[in-house]
């Protein structure tokens, strides 16, 4: 499920599929150390396993390289292409075509899997949340989307995100809202309806849902704040 997640971020396009742009942007996103960047960027910025690897830059090697089982063994079979090498003394040394396309450096392979991981793990921990906020008692999707979608459109648009954070004690950047509108809307029209408004909330257990789906609103007339519901 995390690896869906990652996926769902890096399509900017929503057909499922990574194409090299796609790839290419994200990982330009999430190498622009300083500069303000996207999430990739913030989240590679904050890993502490980022800020390890920076201080290795005269004795650098990539984990991937160190920690992989088939790499080791196919550097180990090169020295016996001449003969004697592998079983029976005579076997022949197989070589494959290099991939077509172009390769990582070291440095941005390293950020590569270091923001990976961090991903991976910013998505467990939202997953933790959804999950534990599926079981507050007053908590349900009706009353959360109202909370927003003030005109009674049906639809929720950034301004109306970015107000409606602001109203609750959240003050979000426009950046961060839009963002939070491109992963969730499957339409591509800009907006919130209520069903991808509730895959926001929504964890990926069953039974946590079912618990959020059961809870009628908590509407109260003339409410003083926009989340007096909950």
């Amino acid at each position: 499920m995390e690896l869906l997640a990652i996926v769902r971020r890096i399509d900017t396009d929503g057909d499922a599929i990574l194409n090299y742009s796609e790839f290419a942007e994200f990982i330009r996103r999430g190498s622009a150390a300083g500069g303000g960047g996207g999430a990739g960027a913030s989240m590679a910025r904050s890993s502490p396993a980022r800020a390890s690897s920076a201080n290795r830059a005269g004795t650098y090697s990539s984990p991937l390289k160190n920690t992989s089982p088939a790499r080791q063994s196919s550097a180990n079979r090169t020295g016996g292409r001449g003969g004697g090498g592998g079983r029976g003394g005579g076997s022949p040394v197989r070589s494959y075509p290099s991939p077509a396309g172009p390769r990582l450096r070291p440095h941005d392979e390293d950020e590569l899997v270091h923001t990976l991981k961090d991903l991976c793990t910013n998505e467990q921990d939202l997953e933790n949340a959804k999950v534990s906020l599926s079981r507050e008692p007053d908590f349900n999707l009706r009353d959360a989307f109202d909370i927003f979608d003030t005109n009674r459109s049906g639809r929720i648009s950034s301004s109306e995100l970015y107000s409606g954070l602001n109203a609750i004690g959240i003050y979000a950047t426009y950046e961060e809202v839009d963002l939070f509108i491109t992963r969730y809307d499957g339409s591509g029209d800009r907006k919130l309806d209520a069903r991808e408004f509730e895959k926001a909330f929504l964890a990926n257990d069953a039974f946590a849902n079912s618990q959020v789906a059961r809870r009628p609103s908590n509407y109260t007339p003339r409410p003083i704040r926009r989340d007096d519901c909950f």
